[in-house]
C-alpha cells in the first residue's frame, strides 16, 4: 500500500505506542508482515510469519526480525485502525457539483459535500460534513446526519433517517419496500409499506445489503451496529447496539435482535424471533426460535417432509439420554457374560 508516512516517533505517537529504537526513521509505505522490506513498516499479530528485516513493526511483543524501530502497542489491531484513519485518503470532492441535483426545498448543510449526478430530493436533510458520492440518492424527508457518507449507487428511501458518522456502501437500499401481502383466491395481495427505517449513529451497512421500511413504524439498526454485504433486513426488524452481522445473513420480518451479538455468515433468523444481547450464532446457523442472552448457537438442517423433520428434530434433543441408556445397558451385558 503506497501512502506517504512520517518518523517512527510520529507513528508512534498517532498510535499510542512505545517506541523502541530509531525514531527518526521513515519508512516508504506499508505491507502485510510477511512482505514487508527494510524500508516499510507492517502491522505484526504475534503469530504470522514476518520478513527477516522490517523497517517499523507495530506490535504487543518484540518480533523475531531485524528491525529499525519497534512500537510496542497493546492491542495491534487497535494500533492498525487508528493508523489507518489517520492516513485514508480525502474525499475526492469538496461542496456541492455543479453536475449534482439538489431539489427546491432540500435543507443541505454549507459544510456538506454532494458530488456530481447524486440526487437529493424534496424535504431532504443533508448534515454538516455528510458526503454523498456520485449516483446516490437521498429520497423525499429523509435525514442523513453529520458526518455520514453515502458511496456511488447507495439508496436512502424518502423519511429514511441515517443517523451520524454512519458509513453507507455502494449499492445499500435503505427503505425499500417491505415484503409483506396476504393470500387471496386471485393471488396475493400486497400490504402497503408506510412506515420507516432509522439507522443509529455510527451504523455500517455493507455494499447490496437491503434494510426494508416498515409496515408501519420504524426498522431499526442501533447504534455502532456493522452489517456486512449482501444482507437482508426485513420489514419491521429491530436490531440493537454494536451487533455485528456478516455476509449473506437475512433477518425476517419482525425479529428482534439483542446488543453485543455476532451474526458469522450465512445466519438466518426466522420472523418474530428474538435473540437476546451477546447472542453468538456460528455462520450457517438457522434460528427458528428464541434464543436467550449470552447462548452461543450453531447448526442448520436441510429442508424435508416437516412431520419426519419435527420427529427426527424431538428424537435429536434425546439422543444424550438414549446414548446414556445404551451405554448402561451394553455394560450390563457385558458384567451377564460368562
Amino acid at each position: 500500500m503506497v501512502m506517504r508516512l512520517p518518523k517512527a516517533s510520529d507513528i508512534a505517537r498517532i498510535v499510542g505506542g512505545r517506541l523502541v529504537g530509531d525514531g527518526e526513521f521513515v519508512p516508504k509505505g506499508i505491507a502485510e508482515s510477511d512482505r514487508a522490506g527494510a524500508e516499510e513498516l507492517t502491522v505484526w499479530d504475534g503469530r504470522s510469519p514476518i520478513a527477516e528485516e522490517v523497517g517499523v513493526v507495530i506490535g504487543v511483543d518484540a518480533p523475531p526480525s531485524k528491525y529499525r524501530a519497534l512500537i510496542l502497542v497493546d492491542d495491534y489491531r487497535m494500533a492498525l485502525a487508528k493508523l489507518l484513519e489517520h492516513f485514508a485518503p480525502p474525499h475526492p470532492f469538496r461542496g456541492v457539483s455543479p453536475a449534482a441535483f439538489v431539489e427546491e426545498g432540500a435543507h443541505v448543510h454549507p459544510e456538506a459535500h454532494i458530488g456530481p449526478f447524486a440526487y437529493v430530493s424534496r424535504g431532504a436533510k443533508v448534515g454538516r460534513g455528510a458526503v454523498i458520492y456520485p449516483f446516490a440518492y437521498v429520497g423525499p424527508d429523509a435525514e442523513i446526519g453529520e458526518g455520514t457518507v453515502l458511496y456511488p449507487f447507495a439508496y436512502v428511501g424518502w423519511g429514511v433517517k441515517v443517523g451520524k458518522r454512519c458509513l453507507i456502501h455502494p449499492g445499500a437500499v435503505i427503505g425499500a419496500e417491505g415484503f409483506g401481502f396476504v393470500p387471496t383466491s386471485e393471488g396475493w395481495l400486497r400490504i402497503p409499506q408506510v412506515g420507516r427505517v432509522v439507522l443509529g449513529d455510527g451504523v455500517r451497512l455493507g455494499a447490496n445489503s437491503a434494510v426494508d421500511r416498515a409496515t408501519f413504524s420504524e426498522t431499526v439498526v442501533g447504534e455502532g451496529s456493522k452489517i456486512d454485504n449482501l444482507v437482508q433486513i426485513g420489514h419491521n426488524v429491530r436490531v440493537g447496539e454494536h451487533t455485528v452481522i456478516a455476509a449473506l445473513s437475512g433477518l425476517a420480518g419482525g425479529a428482534r435482535i439483542g446488543s453485543w451479538v455476532v451474526f458469522g455468515g450465512q445466519v438466518g433468523v426466522a420472523d418474530h424471533v428474538e435473540v437476546g444481547d451477546r447472542v453468538m450464532a456460528a455462520a450457517g446457523s438457522g434460528i427458528s426460535g428464541n434464543i436467550p442472552p449470552g447462548k452461543v448457537v450453531a447448526g442448520k438442517i436441510p429442508a424435508r417432509d416437516r412431520t419426519k423433520f419435527n420427529r427426527s428434530a424431538a428424537l435429536f434433543y434425546k439422543l444424550p439420554e438414549i446414548y446414556s441408556k445404551l451405554l448402561r445397558i451394553a455394560r450390563s451385558l457385558e458384567r451377564d457374560e460368562p
